[in-house]
């Protein structure tokens, strides 16, 4: 792998720790800034102070601190990591969203188009063990609550992650 191709898998790594550890993604950003305008040592202190206020995304803000330390002679490297953790950030947040809408579309399309109606788009939101599903549809004329039912029937059946979380289906 060249260099750039290490920068933007360490990038990817701390986006990833910080969706996890609920760091917000404009402290990365105000990071990213500070690296660019003020000293190492200040960066390093800020970061310090952030750990000590008790701000969400700890583990985040010790990879940071420990990138910072390992990249402190390589100023530019450190700002590129983090470059690629900010560019990337969105993408980590919404990749479980976008895996379970790859999965499910197919399947609801194809109850959608059984009852007669077209299928317009699918929406998938997470809220901790629930996931709210809307579905809309064209010249749906049916019973929306059997539609709910049989999609909700079906994602738990053929959909694993589907299994063990509560869904809350809506037709529109």
């Amino acid at each position: 792998m060249t260099e750039e191709k290490d920068l933007k898998v360490e990038g990817e790594q701390l986006a990833r720790i910080a969706v996890e550890s609920e760091m917000g993604s404009k402290q990365l950003q105000t990071i990213y800034r500070l690296v660019k305008t003020k000293p190492t040592a200040y960066v390093q202190a800020y970061i310090q102070r952030q750990i000590g206020r008790g701000v969400r995304g700890l583990s985040a803000f010790m990879k940071v601190l420990e990138l910072s330390k390992k990249y402190e002679e390589q100023r530019m490297v450190f700002e590129k990591v983090l470059m690629y953790a900010i560019m990337l950030y969105d993408y980590v947040e919404a990749e479980p969203i976008v895996k379970l809408r790859a999965a499910s579309e197919g399947i609801v399309r194809d109850i959608v188009n059984r009852y007669g109606a077209t299928f317009e788009w699918l929406q998938i939101k997470l809220f901790g063990n629930t996931a709210e599903i809307r579905v809309k549809t064209e010249r749906f004329h049916g019973n929306p609550k059997a539609l709910a039912m049989e999609i909700e029937r079906a994602l738990n059946e053929k959909v694993p992650e589907f299994r063990n979380v509560r869904l809350k289906t809506w037709i529109e």
